[in-house]
Order: structure tokens, then sequence, then C-alpha cells
């Protein structure tokens, strides 16, 4: 099986031009907008010869809830329907959000990759919540104290 990563955009290349992927983010926004709590939802489209990957993200405008969920799926041809697999998967996260916010926020995706299907196609998705306000005080801190200048990898390198 070929490793899953979720690849840096500097390796992809869109599905939609920015038009497009704004007028699918409104429409997220405008669909669940009865749940969003000062959150808006974001969206990548990416592309290479190998595979698909969508990334949908909620997130809270003060950024203390940071909740990313990524996609990827490997193509099983060179001529299939790009805009049409991505719109496939973005149908499926959308049945996700629904469900997450009917269930009171207590439904999850796994951090590591699991396999799903939906109408006929198998991709693999991960997802995993951050406070990145929070992680931005403690990098801010042990700054201060001359602590922490690590080289951490974020969860969606290709690590």
């Amino acid at each position: 099986m070929q490793k899953l990563s979720y690849l840096d955009a500097s390796k992809t290349k869109p599905i939609w031009e920015i038009e497009e992927k704004s007028r699918i983010e409104i429409l997220l926004n405008k669909k669940h907008s009865l749940y969003l709590e000062n959150e808006i939802f974001t969206l990548e489209a990416e592309k290479t010869k190998e595979q698909i990957q969508i990334k949908m993200s909620l997130d809270k405008k003060d950024n203390s809830f940071h909740y990313p969920i990524e996609c990827v799926y490997i193509k099983e041809s060179f001529d299939e329907n790009e805009q049409e697999i991505a719109l496939n998967i973005i149908d499926y996260l959308d049945l996700y959000w629904g469900n997450y916010f009917n269930e009171e926020r207590n439904v999850f995706i796994p951090i590591d990759w699991s396999k799903h299907e939906f109408e006929g196609k198998f991709f693999y998705l991960r997802g995993f919540v951050r406070n990145l306000s929070l992680e931005n005080e403690a990098d801010a801190f042990l700054k201060k104290y001359g602590l922490g200048e690590y080289d951490i990898h974020s969860i969606t390198s290709e690590t």
C-alpha cells in the first residue's frame, strides 16, 4: 500500500479556481450557520497525478479551536473526474459535520488515517483538534526562557 501523505500546497495544484472554492466555503458556512459559534469553515482542494486531497477545517476566529479533517483519495486512473471526486468527498464531510453538530460535537474522525467509502469511492481521512492560540502562548513562554527552539513538524507534513 502507498504511504498516505497530505502534501504541501507547493507540490499540488488546485482543483478549482479561488472563486469556486470560495463559493463552496460560503455554502458550507450558510448551511451550518445555526451551529457555528464564532467559527468558520475553510476548504483546501488540491490534486497531483497520483492523488486528490481535501482539507476541510472548522476554525474559531480567536484560534482557540482548529479542527482540520484531511482526506486523501488515491487515483485509480489518470482520466478520473477530479472535480466530481472532490465534490463527492466534500458531500461526505458535509454529512460528517452535520452529525458532529447533531451529536453536540462529540463525534471525531480518528487521528490516524482511516479508510472510508462513499458513493462507490474509497478514500482516507484523519482529523485532529488543536488550540492554536494556546500553542502560540506556550511557544512564546518557552522562547522567553530560552527553550522551545525545536523543529516540530505539523501533523499535516509528509513525515
